[in-house]
């Protein structure tokens, strides 16, 4: 909690900041890195956060402001004109993640904020505390020792990383901080139901077609402990589909009766394939996806890798048959 208080002391002093977030960012990710833009905002500071993608319609609800944020393709340091700019990471487990937000950072000063196990602390300053459910989690405690008022808007965003990155309290990692802290933020007027139905409950018709197809995939190894799903491209213009509906997917797997870690291969080209590794109980599945380049938690992780569908999908199961 020291250096938490030492970063909390740099954001008060110092004036311009350049806020990051992961490529394919998800709820925790969007959710802290508006959450600590708005807070510096109240306290007039100049920031401008950055991002790999637009965030999805579903995070519609947070009134995120165009000004708000810039992608990476577009960013030009130049043009704003900021002396002595400090660059912040926030939920991404190592330089990679950045994609090429990481060509932005240079030789600037860069504090990386993160919650994800094996975080190979990349930033001039490291704040790494994976004992946190949510990178949500810290950046509400760097608020409070900021002295920041919070108010609706940052704690909706605060509620939105926290609600996402437990399940919406689903997962193993919702402690009983996690129900003080939404209970804070409920208490000055954050609508958790409103959070809850937008990211889990508000499905185009095109995603839930292609949820059907999908399931329709859905395999049983042999050990009955691994299930798993494929998404194909021809899935996804079947439906019409775009990429962002195969997030979650990967929950169905893993939550058939017995089975400890639930998969899902998304072909994004010919030779190139995302993972995703869910688990339920003992098996470390950010191992699993650091072995084949990747990353994540314990019960939740991912990688892409450059082979095809069927190759990817064999190797990973003979990997995980080792854990399982």
């Amino acid at each position: 909690m020291e250096l938490l208080r030492e970063i909390a002391e740099i954001l008060t002093k110092r004036d311009y900041f350049i806020i990051l977030g992961h490529i394919d960012p998800d709820g925790d990710c969007i959710g802290s890195v508006f959450a600590l833009k708005w807070g510096l905002d109240i306290l007039g500071k100049k920031s401008l956060v950055l991002l790999d993608s637009p965030p999805d319609d579903m995070y519609d609800y947070l009134e995120i402001d165009n000004r708000d944020y810039r992608l990476f393709k577009e960013f030009e340091q130049v043009e704003l004109n900021w002396p002595e700019v400090i660059f912040i990471t926030i939920d991404t487990g190592d330089r990679e993640r950045l994609g090429d937000g990481s060509k932005l950072i240079g030789n600037h000063l860069l504090i990386n904020i993160d919650h994800h196990p094996g975080n190979p602390e990349y930033g001039k300053i490291n704040y790494v505390d994976p004992e946190m459910a949510a990178a949500g989690e810290i950046i509400y405690d760097l608020l409070n020792q900021m002295n920041l008022a919070i108010n609706r808007k940052v704690g909706t965003a605060l509620a939105t990383a926290i609600i996402a990155d437990t399940g919406g309290l689903r997962y193993q990692n919702t402690t009983a901080r996690v129900y003080r802290i939404l209970a804070d933020l409920i208490e000055i007027g954050v609508d958790t139901y409103q959070i809850n139905k937008a990211i889990y409950g508000n499905y185009s018709y095109e995603s839930v077609k292609l949820k059907g197809l999908v399931l329709s995939t859905l395999a049983l190894h042999q050990n009955k402990k691994i299930a798993w799903i494929k998404v194909e491209q021809s899935a996804l213009k079947e439906t019409g589909a775009d990429i962002n509906a195969t997030s979650g997917l990967v929950n169905y797997p893993r939550d058939i009766k017995g089975v400890e870690v639930g998969l899902a291969f998304i072909e994004l080209e010919e030779e190139k394939t995302r993972v995703s590794f869910r688990s339920n109980n003992y098996c470390p599945v950010n191992e699993i996806a650091a072995y084949f380049g990747g990353g994540g938690h314990v019960r939740a992780a991912g990688c892409i890798i450059d082979r095809g569908l069927k190759e990817t999908i064999e190797m990973v199961l003979s990997k995980v048959e080792e854990y399982v």
